[in-house]
């Protein structure tokens, strides 16, 4: 390589000098001259190579250490070495005068001693360098480090979170399935006692009435123990229809790193009947937990769904028995009556004890008889004389007990009455039969209140408030005589009326609905509606009539054309005073 090839700058191709262009090394151990490294290389104390790109940190351009290699030479130092006639340096050291060049090895080993130092001082920069990096990757190490640590921690208390609230789901379905197993031996039970019942009820005397009604009282609470089957059914309705689902699930709001990924718009589609034979257990938990929130949500919320429920609590309700009709009085009047035709018979009449209703065997027929039967004497007709001369047998006296008296008709429906009177006209008296076999608690309410209650409570005093022409007349508000009022017979304002299945009709008493519970229900208090007109309008399954008017009809009719006065929007008075100044039990 020629002398000029090497002693040229790589950058501005200018020969080294040793003022503004002195050869300066690189941590890379490329060489540039000072002049290029100070205009277009050095900046905010890095250097950056033209050839390779890396980077030296210093100080100053000045701080680099030279290039002892490519410096020029003063005049003097060229004894240490010779141009030979090809134009390449040649040493003393390498001619046969080596021995006689010792005075200028002095000269030598101080040029030898500034390139150690300027070596020296390139290995320390290029390690404070790599020092520098070092540092730089343990901070960019470090940093890592505590994010991981930031990370780890919250997956950690997610984790945790997640293992707690398994935990809990468990325990929540192990006392699901205890409670399940539970309900199922229960019904077990109810299915061998209603077994025991229907055995019983085919052999059962139809005079017994006493074991008739304990039978039919055990089968009504069988069949309130029923109710929560009956609504458990329904929401295991609601939940096979969610399995049998498919279910969408996207982003409805993306971070930005899904949007940067344009993953905002993904969706899943999961079918929410899964199994752990085809499916994983994450699969399968996700879907069984999903079909849960749906169900939750939808009997919760969803009206349609709770007007179905209560539509199913109504039709459940049509099929439920009426009450038994009460005959104990008169089996206790069949009784009394056979046991006075037993008591009135002659004793020694063998004749009238066979001729005894009840079919029963005598008392002679209970005696144990011996081995020999005294022969039965064969007696001869008597003549038409013989019977008149002997007297006759006397008949046996009967008591015979009358047939409950009733007021209005012979039947066991209670009635009661009121005393009416209109501003001081003649009073009337209306007479309603009640259905207690329909509506055992209303008629209870109201034959409490016509006899009245220690407390004042209680029909007689109270007024006939609200009326419209031929078509109804209100009363019952003992309180207030204006609608705003009244008071049930019992310790509660209102209380839950039962469902009755007698119709609003032309004559109907029955009472005024004042809530209104979410099953579609009412509650009731003391006041009363009845019905003067023809009704036109939607028959209902379930309504709150308990009886109806059998005397005083036409009277209430007039009243009901008396004109009714709003005071406000739930007070009404008649111009005309209507007084119920007295009312009680026939």
């Amino acid at each position: 390589m020629s002398a000029g090839e090497v002693d040229t700058c790589n950058s501005c191709l200018v020969g080294y000098n040793n003022k503004d262009r002195i050869p300066k090394i690189l941590s890379c151990y490329h060489t540039y001259c000072r002049s290029c490294l100070e205009q277009f290389m050095f900046q905010d104390g890095v250097i950056t190579c033209l050839s390779c790109g890396k980077t030296t940190p210093a100080e100053s351009v000045s701080s680099l250490p030279e290039n002892p290699y490519l410096r020029p030479e003063v005049d003097s130092s060229a004894r240490g070495r010779t141009i030979s006639g090809t134009g390449s340096e040649v040493y003393y050291s390498d001619s046969d005068d080596d021995a006689d060049s010792q005075p200028s090895r002095g000269l030598q080993n101080g040029s030898n001693g500034a390139h150690v130092q300027g070596v020296r001082d390139m290995v320390i920069n290029t390690q404070k360098a790599n020092i520098h990096k070092i540092n730089s990757m343990l901070e960019s190490n470090m940093n890592k480090v505590l994010s991981a640590k930031i990370i780890r921690g919250q997956k950690d208390k997610t984790l945790r979170e997640a293992i707690k609230a398994a935990e809990q789901f468990k325990n929540k379905l192990e006392e699901e399935f205890k409670s399940n197993q539970s309900h199922s031996n229960s019904l077990v039970g109810f299915e061998a006692k209603l077994n025991g019942l229907r055995s019983k009820i085919n052999k059962i005397d139809a005079m017994d009435y006493k074991n008739i009604k304990f039978i039919f009282e055990e089968a009504m609470n069988i069949k309130k123990s029923l109710k929560l089957e009956f609504d458990s059914a329904r929401h295991h309705d609601l939940e096979q229809s969610i399995r049998h689902s498919t279910v969408k699930i996207n982003f409805e709001k993306s971070d930005e790193l899904l949007s940067s990924l344009k993953a905002d718009n993904d969706t899943i589609f999961m079918k929410l009947a899964s199994s752990l034979d085809s499916d994983t257990g994450m699969i399968f938990l996700t879907t069984f937990m999903l079909g849960n929130i749906f169900s939750e949500k939808i009997a919760t919320h969803n009206p349609n769904y709770k007007e179905m429920v209560n539509r199913a609590l109504m039709e459940d309700g049509l099929d439920a028995p009426q009450p038994l009709d009460d005959v104990s009085e008169y089996i206790e009047y069949i009784n009394q009556h056979f046991n006075s035709i037993q008591i009135n018979q002659p004793e020694k009449s063998p004749t009238n004890q066979r001729s005894n209703v009840s079919g029963a065997s005598s008392p002679e027929e209970w005696k144990v008889v011996g081995t020999k039967e005294s022969k039965k004497e064969v007696k001869k007709p008597l003549s038409f004389s013989d019977m008149a001369k002997k007297p006759g047998v006397p008949q046996p006296v009967i008591k015979r007990i009358p047939f409950p008296e009733k007021t209005i008709a012979q039947t066991n429906r209670p009635h009661c009455y009121f005393k009416v009177q209109v501003d001081n006209d003649t009073p009337f008296r209306v007479v309603f039969e009640l259905r207690p076999d329909m509506a055992p608690k209303m008629a209870d309410n109201f034959i409490k209140l016509c006899k009245g209650l220690p407390d004042g409570r209680g029909y007689k005093g109270s007024k006939i408030f609200r009326a419209k022409a031929n078509d109804h007349i209100l009363g019952g508000d003992f309180e207030n005589d204006d609608g705003t009022g009244g008071h049930s017979a019992y310790e509660e304002k209102y209380f839950l009326a039962e469902q009755c299945p007698l119709k609003d009709h032309k004559g109907a008493i029955r009472m005024k609905g004042l809530e209104r519970t979410m099953d579609g229900r009412c509650r009731i208090g003391s006041q009363f509606m009845i019905w003067v007109g023809d009704l036109e309008y939607k028959e209902y399954r379930f309504t709150l009539v308990f009886g109806k008017v059998v005397e005083g009809f036409d009277q209430l009719q007039e009243i009901s054309r008396i004109k009714a006065v709003q005071k406000s929007p739930t007070s009404w008075v008649l111009r005309q005073t209507v007084n119920v100044i007295d009312s009680g039990v026939l």
